[in-house]
């Protein structure tokens, strides 16, 4: 199957794809930095306007509520970070709860409504899962002004064991005579009390604040366990989103500690007969009872494709080696759950038809990347989009790009794109190809809805009509197989 205007990268731009895919998405291990000064974050209050009513959007765009094209009104913010523990070790599966005024300083609470005003398209309210390296990410507004109040985000981190902090972030340079911030111990105002920065030429003057919670709380020493053992919650997470859980036919990432004694991905002799391993060096993972495909092993991490789900269900995931079979931890397993693959920082993972790699400028270390341009056409890469057309067997290797069964729409910040391809170019991940709407230069968020389902929201492309120093070239178009250019992404 031949697919139009798709373009051959060379050798060395395949290989540094795998690099780059290496940074994030599948093969995201990458640790934790140290917070600030390691001060421990102080607990504050919770306020009364907590959500009485959780609204249905409960994502980290804050900025866009459900599919309205219409975004809330106010100054962009993007909240980033880390949830680490007293030590500085960062803390994975956190819940990162985020609730704050719209610009009108309205809260989305029953009676948080100021003067009677609320912006509607204002979602009021997000949450967030930490990743490896505890990260979270929003996107907001900085917050209006409420009586007797500076200018705060409400927070709450609830860590994988159920310890929960309530807290407060503030803005620095507007930090008034406020009676809960007055009553943070000194030593721990500088914790809460972040500069929020203008983003350079963003075309919307959008803002960066950097807050880092750490957590009263050190990771228990324990005995190192005898048998495979999965992390109690997030152990079992989407490929691409990192997030708890499993689709059909998707890539996986599984957590734990003494998951195998030995370190390495599946080799073309682990391959027979046109079917994936079903076993590294004696390691197995089942998803109610049906085995997963296995591409990595590590005593701290297994890199599988999940079996075929034939309904929406509570599965049971296990693991075992020589050393015996874990507990089982129950997730959430769809038949449809997509997500896009990233590059650092929730930068999507795309590369423009010519083959050169999008996003910010130094992005990649070792690899060259620019900002993508109205009119290109890019490559995005994902899992967990479900069937195609005809069906494909996730045990299978795939010999041929096959269509989803399903058709995908793709859309930038507030506009549906064209998708000249969707469908499944490796095992397990799919290809889109989009053009790059007109927009000012600037970060925005990308989304794909297959069969009524939705990616999260922030994952970025970095638009920018001129690439310092780099002339913009003209693309080839010389037609390629789509899976050429993701061949052997995860057997290389």
């Amino acid at each position: 199957m031949k697919l139009s205007r798709i373009h051959r990268p060379t050798d060395s731009t395949r290989r540094h794809f795998l690099a780059a895919m290496a940074a994030g998405g599948v093969f995201f291990t990458q640790g934790g930095a140290f917070a600030q000064a390691l001060t421990v974050t102080p607990a504050q209050t919770e306020g009364p306007y907590y959500p009485d009513n959780l609204p249905l959007d409960r994502d980290n765009d804050l900025l866009i509520l459900n599919d309205s094209i219409t975004p809330a009104v106010g100054t962009v913010a993007w909240l980033s970070g880390r949830v680490l523990d007293r030590t500085g070790g960062p803390v994975r599966g956190a819940l990162v709860e985020i609730w704050q005024t719209d610009n009108l300083g309205s809260y989305i609470h029953s009676q948080g409504a100021l003067n009677g005003q609320r912006d509607r398209n204002f979602q009021g309210y997000g949450r967030f899962e930490t990743a490896s390296n505890g990260a979270y990410l929003f996107r907001t507004i900085k917050p209006g002004l409420y009586p007797g109040r500076v200018r705060h985000v409400h927070a709450k981190v609830t860590l994988p064991g159920g310890q929960s902090l309530i807290t407060q972030l503030y803005v620095q340079g507007e930090t008034g005579n406020d009676g809960v911030l007055n009553g943070v111990p000194a030593a721990q105002r500088d914790a809460v009390i972040r500069p929020w920065t203008a983003i350079p030429e963003s075309p919307v003057e959008a803002l960066a604040v950097n807050w880092d919670v750490v957590m009263n709380y050190t990771p228990p020493e324990t005995p190192t366990p005898t048998r495979p053992t999965l992390v109690s919650m997030a152990g079992v997470a989407h490929g691409a989103t990192l997030r708890a859980g499993a689709a059909s036919g998707a890539w996986l990432t599984l957590f734990g500690s003494a998951l195998s004694s030995s370190e390495r991905t599946w080799g073309s002799g682990d391959i027979v007969g046109g079917r994936l391993p079903e076993s590294l060096d004696g390691v197995t993972v089942r998803i109610d009872g049906r085995p997963a495909s296995i591409y990595y092993i590590s005593p701290t991490q297994i890199n599988a494709l999940a079996p075929e789900a034939t309904a929406d269900s509570t599965a049971s995931v296990t693991v075992s080696n020589s050393a015996g079979t874990s507990d089982a931890v129950n997730v959430d397993f769809r038949r449809i759950s997509p997500g896009f693959f990233q590059f650092p920082d929730e930068n999507i993972a795309a590369v423009r038809a010519d083959g050169v790699y999008v996003g910010p400028e130094n992005l990649l270390t070792g690899q060259s990347t620019v900002a993508a341009q109205p009119n290109d056409i890019l490559l995005l890469f994902g899992t967990g989009f479900g069937p195609t057309s005809p069906a494909w067997a996730p045990n299978q290797v795939l010999t041929s790009a096959l269509p989803t069964a399903n058709p995908v729409r793709v859309q930038i910040h507030n506009q549906q794109v064209a998708v000249t391809f969707a469908g499944l170019v490796s095992a397990g991940v799919y290809q889109f190809n989009v053009t790059v709407p007109d927009l000012p230069d600037g970060d925005y968020p990308v989304t794909a809805e297959v069969a009524g389902v939705r990616t999260a929201k922030i994952v970025k492309l970095r638009i920018q009509r001129r690439t310092v120093g780099t002339a913009h070239q003209p693309q080839s178009e010389a037609p390629v197989h789509a899976r050429e250019v993701l061949r052997h992404v995860l057997a290389a």
